[in-house]
């Protein structure tokens, strides 16, 4: 697992990012924040990832999306770091379910199509509309590369299998055209357990907010 300051020079605010399958530090480079940002990705090995040192923050929050929901669930776990606030985005704890997270036929099938065109189809598939498609193609796209995109699938899934943490969660967004990750499961997963919100739009759902801190504040203004 690999870590990377989205931003590194604010206030004494840490929020750790755990991103989603295949991207990188480019897919969010739009938000902006009044303290730091630490991201996570690369999901291969995920027990590889070394622990943020969080001392001297007021406070620590963390934000993850889709694959990097399980990926925190397994890391904070590891790491024994309570955040004040964790916030999920279009994923669960359990990734390769068939009531609970992707179908693991389906994911099966993804896995097997993972090549350029079906990172093309991937891609469509995660964007709400033509513009945001256009939007992320020319500033959210990743430099990572194939052959490790597709060592990554097969590495969640095996991993997955067998680590199985729950944490507590203080928010779910579900994004209602959310073809990747059910929407169903996500339900399924979230209902009883934290507060869902609704939001529009696909997979990626960051087109949706401008910094941080309309993730993680959202409702407690």
């Amino acid at each position: 697992m690999r870590a990377v300051w989205l931003i590194k020079d604010g206030g004494r605010r840490l929020t750790l990012f755990f991103g989603g399958w295949g991207l990188d530090e480019r897919s969010v480079g739009h938000l902006t924040s009044s303290g730091k940002v630490l991201m996570y990705h690369d999901y291969r090995d995920v027990e590889t990832g070394d622990a943020p040192d969080v001392t001297g923050y007021d406070v620590v929050d963390v934000v993850a999306w889709s694959m990097g929901v399980w990926a925190a669930s397994v890391s904070l776990a590891r790491w024994g770091i309570t955040p004040r606030r964790a916030v999920a985005l279009n994923g669960t704890e359990r990734p390769v379910d068939d009531l609970l997270g992707i179908p693991p036929a389906i994911y099966a099938l993804t896995e097997r199509g993972m090549n350029e065109r079906g990172w093309e189809k991937f891609i469509t598939r995660s964007l709400a509309d033509d513009e945001e498609r256009a939007l992320f193609r020319a500033r959210c796209l990743p430099r990572r590369g194939l052959e490790e995109r597709v060592e990554e699938l097969r590495r969640v899934r095996e991993q997955s299998a067998r680590a199985c943490p729950v944490m507590p969660w203080h928010r779910a967004f579900i994004s209602c055209k959310d073809v990747i990750f059910p929407v169903e499961n996500q339900r399924n997963w979230w209902q009883g357990r934290t507060e869902i919100t609704g939001l529009a739009g696909g997979h990626y759902p960051f087109f949706r907010f401008t910094s941080w801190e309309s993730i993680i504040e959202y409702g407690n203004r």
